[in-house]
């Protein structure tokens, strides 16, 4: 992007397109490990703990992506005189709820990839009895 065309609002443009752009890669994630269940289920074989080590590294890979990318945002701004120091601490303590939903699932993810790479090879041998 030219930095003549950087604005305040093409920057939280740029915060929310890339918000949704995690929260689509992390919501398929947990549709892959349903489907990793069914299919376990299905064939016998342990493919749902497998989707636990994917979930996890989605989850861990997005929340770091997600940090960096406000990062840069709020540095480009200061840089470009839209705010103050003030107003990036604000920003570092209180970010956009969109980013917050989608880091939060984003924790959420790894964590419940974490229990299913663990413990996924039991759960459906359990659920079936």
């Amino acid at each position: 992007m030219n930095p003549k065309q950087i604005t305040p609002q093409s920057l939280l443009v740029e915060l929310d397109r890339s918000c949704f752009l995690v929260g689509v890669i992390l919501v398929s994630s947990w549709f892959f490990a349903a489907f990793s269940y069914f299919l376990s289920r299905r064939t016998g074989t342990d493919w749902f703990s497998r989707s636990g080590s994917v979930m996890c590294l989605v989850g861990a890979a997005s929340t770091f992506r997600l940090a960096g990318f406000l990062q840069q945002k709020l540095a480009t701004a200061l840089k470009q005189g839209f705010a103050s120091v003030e107003r990036e601490i604000e920003l570092i303590l209180d970010p956009p709820h969109r980013y917050q939903l989608v880091l939060y699932v984003g924790y959420a993810t790894g964590i419940v990839g974490t229990v299913i790479w663990g413990y996924g090879d039991m759960l459906p041998r359990l659920l079936a009895k």
